[in-house]
């Protein structure tokens, strides 16, 4: 029984010596070492997404009098360029013709301000734009119309229809036909009669645009209403549910997340840190990163609306999910997240976005796609 004692005590010993020599580099739950992490679940927000309603003319086809048959798009979510253009296209039913449109585009944009008593104060202003052929505008705030007659589209002939509006990103000088960037759409076989007097209207489609329906990659599809042209003229949605939670520890900043759509061509998913002051308005942005492969690897999904970027983490058929994902940084690389000397001080709130390729690389796009509020441990409030 001595023996047996001694040995026990021994192996106690053996433990306790190398448990102190991993002190400083391994913990356990019930005995954790180093800063303290706090962390938070994310929601699925899909506010802001690309969306809008299409408005074809009476007829499919060009009546006696082409400049009196209206085409109108009416859109929002979309993010100012600053490498390309959107351009509006008119095509026929079997989408093997299209001819660029020339128009007049007007801006709605509405703002929201916060009072010194903390209260929000809406704003609205319009501009107009007149014969324009492309545009780079877009904003989170606004709602643009564009409006064009069948005349101002000559390449179309009488006899094609003109049953098929579409918007692309093109990067440089416009062609004959809409580039890969074929972004948003409405079609008239999937309008219906709405308003008084009743026009035809067709909740406009987010994605990959093909010419067949079964082969279109719809990330948002759209559902217009009767009401004027405004906040109130259209709604978008995305099936989709991603899920994620966000973790700060000291300086590193991560969001583990997944379950999310492959973006469509031109758009990529990125993270950011939101900084706001006592009344919530926003200060300050700090991108956490383009989305990413889990560790080890830590691929960038930067080109996963066109490759699968690790079969591991993305697949799914007919259109790839992206399962498993991560954004990290460290304040310690970044001097505008510390303040007061203490990282991520204010910053509180995270959000992952959609951003357009096209798009300044240095500024939160418009489309929200998961959202979560900071701890007040992490933000000192």
């Amino acid at each position: 029984m001595t023996t047996m004692r001694r040995t026990v005590s021994a192996s106690l010993i053996v433990c306790a010596v190398v448990a102190g020599a991993c002190k400083e580099e391994r913990s356990i739950t019930s005995a954790p070492e180093g800063t303290l992490a706090f962390g938070q679940n994310m929601g699925k927000a899909a506010s802001n997404l690309p969306r809008g309603r299409a408005i074809f003319p009476a007829t499919p086809a060009a009546s006696a009098t082409p400049a009196a048959d209206s085409i109108i798009i009416e859109f929002s979510g979309m993010d100012s360029l600053s490498t390309g253009s959107y351009v509006v296209w008119v095509g026929n039913d079997s989408a093997t013709k299209f001819a660029p449109a020339t128009g007049t585009l007007t801006i709605l944009r509405t703002d929201t301000t916060i009072n010194a008593a903390g209260d929000p104060v809406i704003t609205s202003s319009t501009t107009t734009s007149a014969t324009l052929s492309s545009f780079k505008n877009g904003r989170s705030n606004y709602f643009m119309r564009f409006a064009a007659t069948r005349a101002s589209v000559p390449a179309l002939a009488a006899t094609d229809s003109a049953n098929l509006f579409l918007v692309s990103v093109e990067p440089g000088a416009t062609g004959a036909l809409p580039g890969e960037r074929r972004v948003l759409w409405g079609r008239r076989s999937q309008s219906a009669a709405l308003g008084t007097p009743a026009r035809q209207m067709a909740g406009m489609r987010f994605g990959n645009f093909a010419a067949r329906l079964t082969e279109e990659y719809p990330f948002a599809t759209s559902a217009a209403t009767a009401n004027a042209f405004g906040p109130t003229a259209f709604t978008a949605t995305t099936l989709i549910i991603p899920r994620g939670r966000i973790e700060v520890r000291g300086p590193i900043f991560t969001v583990n997340d997944s379950n999310y759509y492959r973006p469509p061509v031109g758009y990529y998913y990125e993270a950011w840190a939101i900084r706001t002051d006592t009344l919530g308005r926003f200060i300050d942005t700090i991108s956490l990163g383009q989305k990413a492969t889990p560790y080890p690897k830590r691929l960038s999904y930067y080109e996963a609306d066109k490759t699968i970027v690790d079969p591991t983490y993305m697949f799914g058929t007919p259109f790839a999910v992206i399962f498993a994902s991560q954004h990290r940084v460290s304040a310690d690389t970044i001097s505008a997240a510390v303040i007061n000397g203490r990282a991520w001080r204010e910053f509180s709130f995270v959000y992952v976005t959609l951003q357009n390729k096209a798009a300044p690389t240095d500024r939160m796009g418009a489309v929200a796609i998961m959202t979560v509020a900071t701890p007040s441990s992490v933000t000192g409030r």
